[in-house]
């Protein structure tokens, strides 16, 4: 994003459409969840941010990219009309994957079916912590400091709009591609959590039940006992 931020100080004329910011009548929405359950909040935190986000974004419409088969589920059943939806995808994570979704993306970007990106996913903290991010992918974000940055003389080879052109697309789907892996990677870190979780909550309940169930055995011992002795007592009177 740095040498994007160059090249666009470099040359007035010919931006890279990748860049431009314009009014935004459709927003792109990408969710990002796992295609396994048995991770903890893990996926319902997307769906609440989701939802969230549509709340407070009534302004604009809405193309809904689903990525996971837990979040296209839950939309589903919701009755949200869902754009597209990609399952089985974290299978076996690949860059092909994530370059193939963002294809689609950037297409609808270009042609002005959607006039930005945002996607929602969990970002990996630590194995037993996960953030929910809300990022704006489209158009590519350059740093303010490249905005007021020294203009730089560069010689292109192609011509400096393809080469904007190609390196804001790599840019793209190497975001993209990251993002996958920070919720691939959370996605494991919440499961082992929540997998540990319930390994102590089952313990916990069987040194329960297991009391409980020797205190009705020792009743029950004690009451057969007692029904013994009295009908001894009974049999000498």
């Amino acid at each position: 994003c740095e040498i994007a931020g160059h090249l666009q100080g470099s040359f007035a004329a010919g931006l890279s459409p990748l860049l431009v910011q314009r009014k935004v009548s459709t927003t792109g929405l990408v969710l990002v969840s796992s295609d396994k359950g048995l991770c903890g909040g893990f996926n319902s935190n997307i769906a609440k941010k989701a939802l969230e986000f549509l709340r407070q974004n009534t302004g604009a419409a809405v193309t809904l990219t689903l990525v996971g088969k837990k979040v296209s589920e839950s939309f589903k059943r919701m009755g949200y009309p869902i754009t597209d939806s990609y399952t089985d995808v974290f299978f076996k994570p690949e860059y092909a994957g994530a370059t193939r979704i963002g294809q689609k993306l950037l297409s609808d970007f270009l042609s002005r079916k959607i006039d930005e990106v945002v996607i929602i996913y969990n970002e990996f903290k630590s194995t037993v912590s996960q953030k929910v991010r809300v990022e704006r992918l489209l158009p590519v974000p350059v740093p303010k400091t490249q905005k007021t940055a020294q203009k730089a003389d560069y010689i292109f080879e192609p011509e400096g709009k393809e080469a904007l052109d190609a390196l804001l697309s790599k840019y793209f789907f190497f975001q993209l591609w990251r993002i996958f892996l920070e919720s691939y990677a959370g996605e494991q870190g919440a499961r082992m959590a929540a997998m540990n979780g319930a390994t102590k909550n089952a313990g916990e309940l069987i040194d329960k039940f297991t009391l409980y169930y020797n205190k009705a055995r020792q009743a029950s011992i004690t009451k057969e006992l007692s029904e013994i002795v009295s009908g001894a007592n009974a049999l000498k009177g």
